[in-house]
This record gives C-alpha cells, structure tokens and sequence, in this order.
C-alpha cells in the first residue's frame, strides 16, 4: 500500500475545506520519501491533537528482578519483586536464573499488582544459584498440575497507555503581481511555487516523522506556540549506541549486527521487515560493505558499489539513505511497529487564500502524528560527533 497522506481506515473522512492532494502524494513520495513508501498508509487516523495509542506486549520471555538471591540462601519458597510484569504470568510459572550457577524456580504466588512474587527454589533438584540485583530471570513453561482449574490470570504482558502530539503542518505559497507578470519563459510563478512546495511536502513529514521533537513549553500548542510530534529518534533510548568517529565506517556489520542483537534480547523479532535509515556517511559506510563483491567483469564501464539490502543474522533490512539524519547515524526500525496517522478530516489539502495586495497567496496545511510501538526493541546508532 503507498503513502498517500490518508488512511485506509473506511471511517476516516477525507479533508474536504481544500484541495486534496494525496495523488500528487501518491506520485512523489517514492522519490522524495522513501521511508514514508515504505510504510504505506496507516490503517488509522487520530481523533485528537493529544493522541494516545496503547502499547501492548506479549507475554515476557525475560525479567529483569529488583532483589537479589544469594546462593547460600535455603531453598525455600523466596519473594523476588519483579516490576510489574508478575500479572503476565501464572502460578506454576517456570523461571530460570542463567548466572554463573543455573537454577530453576517455579512460581508459587503472585501478589496483586504485579511487582512481586514467590517462587520454590531449586525447581529440578540442583543446586541453588546467585543473583545480583538487576540480574535476568527467562521466562520458561507455563506449567501446571494436570487439569487445574483455570486462574483468572491472561498470560499477556499489560499494555501501555502512550500517547503523541499531532503536528500541525503549514507551507506558505505566494507571489507578488509583479513576478506573475514577468512570466518568465512562459511559467506562471504563482504555479511553478505551488508545484515545487507539493515536491517539498513529502520530505518535510519523512523528517518530523523520523526526527520531529515536542514543544517544551506547550505540547499541545495555542494561538502563539507552535505544536510539533515526537519523532522516531526522540523515543529510540534505550539501545543508543555512541560509536567513534572512524569504528563505524571500518566494520559497520559489526555494529548493525550488535544492535540487532539488542533489539532481539529486548523482544524483536528476525521475521519482522527492518529497516534501516541512514545519514550520508553511514549510508556510504553500509555500501561499502560490498568492496570485495564482483558486480562486473573489468571490462565493463560500469561501476556500481552500492546496499540498498542488508540481511545479517537478526533479520532483513532494507536500507534508505536520509537526508533529515545527521551524516554519522541510522536509526533501525521495523515497519510493523510504526504508523503515519493523518487527524480526521485534517490530511494534506491546498488551501488558495487569494489576493491580498498585489500579492497571490496560498498554502499547504495538515495534521499528523505518529505512532512508534516497544522502541525498546529498536536501535540508534551514532557516532561521539555525528555531523
């Protein structure tokens, strides 16, 4: 599906107080927003200029616990507080302690609320182990004695209410009577402003969805302040990798590959469609992870060394090359877990304001937010001095 400005959503209501222009969209996005193509068109669209989406997990394959276990401790039943994710499972539950000195815990109660629980020690008979707090606990089997009755428990991890502001988009047009008479070779200049302001659009929402920050002083903006979303960037915390100047560029498999890895401990998935979004220099850098590959014979004038694919042992990813990232940084991401969203009635219209003076005005406006779903499980990568 191609990005059009829109939604597919069948109750989303098309701005009607202009002139739509999602084809013109449509036409220009492959080439001037690449990122933006690739998405496609959201299957939802805000309905407010605060807007709030719910994050939802599946069950959690790890724990990260806030107590620590001593290995000199007796084996019997221990509370471990766990931060909220005891509601995602189940008396029963297997856990497992992967330090230095493996061991098994079985569920034995979970207090309400979800921050702790009690667990029987030494599950399958070995010895105990010790865990430092801030330690990993891997969720295993969600056992059971044989035809227990059911908990009231759902095995899935709580969702989270986030939310984002709406940006609000306005590109001015104009040309003065004089420049309208001038005509030069034949072009209107009102016109040729219009045409070349639609090339611009595309760009314009590709960078505040991958790079846009929120207005510190009033989020949801007024008459006199500005009201801009939260791009991708802002939200991409938690796996921030600063790398030196020239690490990158001499290894950048290595990098991406750790990220990756990341990204996968943190929840990601090998199957979902990565992407990786570039600056000019890392961009290079990704290309020339092909050096050593025969593109064509040496007779051939050709000479082709780009990646426009990159597959590495977490997942595919298609590259783009970006202008709204610094040279020395990329942002990877997965299309399933990020969406474009037009306000109702609010996508890209074109808005002629008429004569005012001797002056022809006119402007491009729109709302839009976007949603970035677990960015725990994506990755920025960028260097100590990025430019």
């Amino acid at each position: 599906m191609p990005f059009t400005g829109m939604s597919t959503n069948k109750y989303f209501t098309p701005n009607l107080l202009g002139e739509d222009v999602s084809e013109v969209i449509r036409t220009l996005v492959p080439y001037e927003a690449p990122f933006l193509d690739w998405l496609g068109d959201a299957d939802g669209y805000a309905i407010n200029t605060k807007h709030e989406f719910i994050e939802d997990f599946m069950r959690p394959r790890t724990i990260i616990t806030s107590t620590a276990i001593l290995s000199a401790a007796a084996a019997t039943p221990i509370g471990l507080a766990i931060n909220g994710l005891a509601e995602a499972l189940t008396i029963g539950t297997i856990l497992e302690n992967t330090s230095a000195s493996p061991e098994r815990y079985q569920v034995d109660s979970i207090v309400a609320g979800g921050n702790s629980i009690r667990v029987t020690r030494a599950y399958d008979g070995a010895a105990v182990g010790s865990l430092a707090v801030g330690g990993t606990l891997v969720v295993r089997a969600p056992s059971a004695p044989e035809g227990d009755e059911h908990q009231g428990m759902h095995t899935a991890r709580l969702g989270n209410r986030r939310a984002n502001t709406v940006g609000y988009f306005k590109i001015e047009i104009g040309a003065t009577g004089t420049s309208q008479g001038v005509n030069v070779l034949g072009h209107d200049s009102y016109e040729n402003a219009r045409a070349k302001v639609l090339r611009e659009v595309p760009a314009i929402l590709e960078a505040e969805v991958l790079t846009g920050v929120l207005n510190g002083v009033n989020t949801l903006g007024t008459a006199t302040a500005t009201r801009t979303m939260q791009g991708i960037r802002a939200q991409l915390t938690a796996i921030n990798s600063t790398v030196q100047d020239n690490s990158f560029s001499a290894n950048p498999h290595t990098w991406i590959g750790d990220a990756m890895q990341n990204a996968f401990n943190a929840g990601a998935a090998t199957t979902e469609t990565w992407g990786i979004i570039a600056g000019s220099q890392y961009f290079r850098d990704i290309s020339n992870l092909n050096d050593t590959k025969v593109q064509d014979s040496n007779k051939s004038e050709l000479f082709k060394r780009v990646v426009r694919e990159y597959t590495g042992p977490f997942g595919q990813c298609t590259v783009f090359l970006s202008r709204a990232l610094v040279a020395r940084e990329c942002l990877i991401v997965p299309r399933e877990r990020i969406r474009v969203l037009a306000l109702q009635s609010r996508n890209f219209v074109y808005r002629e304001m008429g004569l005012s003076g001797d002056n022809l005005k006119g402007m491009i406006v729109g709302d839009y937010t976007q949603e970035t779903y677990h960015p725990a499980a994506m990755a920025h990568i960028r260097t100590n001095s990025p430019a």
